[in-house]
């Protein structure tokens, strides 16, 4: 058994974006630069409406490739 320890990815930068085709651009710039990321999505509401609810995209760029420990 190795005494390594793995050392948890750190976060860069987070960034919220407004659509899926906006953070499907972010990943993929990410990964031409060898970062990893983490993503999510909520809902929050609308700015210009009190009843509507509208989907927001955040990613994380991370300084490696997170690990299924890292969740």
């Amino acid at each position: 058994m190795s005494d390594d320890v793995a050392t948890p990815a750190q976060v860069l930068s987070t960034n919220i974006f407004d659509s899926a085709a906006e953070a499907i651009e972010a990943i993929g710039a990410a990964d031409v630069l060898g970062l990893g990321v983490r993503v999510s999505n909520r809902l929050v509401q609308d700015e210009e409406s009190d009843d509507t609810l509208v989907e927001e995209w955040i990613v994380e760029l991370l300084t490696s490739v997170p690990t299924v420990d890292e969740e």
